[in-house]
């Protein structure tokens, strides 16, 4: 195959792949964000109900506009004493304006349809109460989004707007202080004032498939332009055949046509009017290339015919059309001056003689 449509469809596959990528990778603009209060951000990620679980391709965009992308790798949680600890002086703190259930203390979740439960009650996080329901072994996470109201065992109702009120403000205190991301650089901590934006990464194609699409696409491409070739060759190949030159060296590749070939190539084809010889030469050759075929006698008289033109389709392709020009100058002035020199010389000697 030519080296230019090699390099073509090498370039074909970079682009190729270059394209793919592009196509299957999204990423989001890279421009600080306003911080968002928590209670309106709800919905950047649920953790409840193992909605998100342990493994599974994030993307978490940061305040400032920078972006991390990784795996999850679970949520950085306080300890048990440290969180006891700071939601007793919440609670302490936020007496005056609401009552606040105790951890360990039995409460009733009131849902959005209506339905009451009662669990024990474990904490708050971000955008989450954590409780223990009756009869079953692990916590439950729900969202804030999905209760109407916590009812503790005095009686005392926890509005869910007042709470998501008291977390927007930074008085209640969370179990996690974010999410913990596997990156390529390693596991990176998160706090949730940083986070912007958390989105779980959709499955794209994978490397590999990508890679054996586009060699099926660049195999396919290289069969369409192999076919192309050849039908190009071969039908270049028949119209030589059924030139006169062909007929006369009865091949169409034989080294004289081959050079004829190079003049027409190189000065006929570019030109309008060179186009126009080539395609009279090409529609009324093969009238007298059946006849040429059929005597050997013929042949060797196009074949002498002919020389003058492979000559000069020789010094024009390997010389250059300005020393092709000084030589047919040279052939053509070269007698008229032997001629003139030689009279020249035979009127002095006559002189003599008389």
């Amino acid at each position: 195959m030519n080296p230019q449509f090699k390099k073509f469809i090498a370039l074909f596959l970079v682009l190729s792949l270059v394209a793919i990528n592009c196509i299957t990778l999204k990423l989001p603009e890279s421009k600080p964000r306003l911080k968002t209060p928590p209670e309106l951000r709800q919905d950047i990620i649920s953790f409840s109900k193992g909605t998100i679980k342990p493994g599974t391709r994030i993307l978490v965009v940061q305040n400032s506009g920078a972006i991390v992308s990784g795996k999850f790798d679970g949520l950085a949680l306080f300890s048990p004493e440290e969180y006891a600890e700071n939601y007793a002086d919440s609670r302490e703190k936020n007496e005056g304006e609401i009552m606040l259930p105790a951890l360990g203390e039995n409460v009733i979740i009131l849902n959005a349809s209506g339905n009451k439960f009662e669990c024990e009650f474990l904490g708050f996080d971000f955008g989450i109460i954590e409780a223990k329901h009756a009869g079953r072994a692990k916590p439950e996470r729900t969202k804030l989004s999905e209760i109407k109201n916590v009812m503790d065992s005095s009686g005392n109702a926890c509005e869910v707007e007042t709470i998501n009120k008291l977390i927007s403000e930074g008085k209640i205190p969370f179990l996690s202080s974010g999410i913990i991301v596997k990156s390529k650089t390693g596991p990176a901590e998160i706090h949730w004032e940083e986070i912007y934006q958390i989105e779980v990464k959709k499955k794209g194609m994978p490397l590999s498939a990508r890679l054996a699409l586009v060699a099926v696409a660049v195999g396919v491409l290289y069969l369409a332009i192999d076919a192309v070739i050849k039908e190009i060759k071969q039908t270049e190949q028949e119209m030589e055949e059924s030139c006169s030159m062909g007929a006369a060296y009865d091949s169409p590749v034989h080294p004289h046509i081959m050079i004829v070939r190079d003049l027409r190539d190189t000065y006929l084809m570019p030109s309008k009017l060179g186009r126009k010889l080539v395609n009279l030469y090409y529609k009324y050759s093969p009238f007298f290339a059946r006849f040429i075929a059929k005597s050997d006698a013929l042949k060797f008289v196009v074949r002498i015919g002919l020389l003058p033109i492979i000559a000069f389709s020789y010094s024009m392709v390997r010389l250059g059309p300005v020393i092709t020009t000084a030589i047919i100058v040279s052939i053509f002035i070269f007698p008229v001056f032997f001629t003139l020199f030689f009279q020249r010389n035979l009127r002095r000697v006559k002189a003599r003689q008389r």
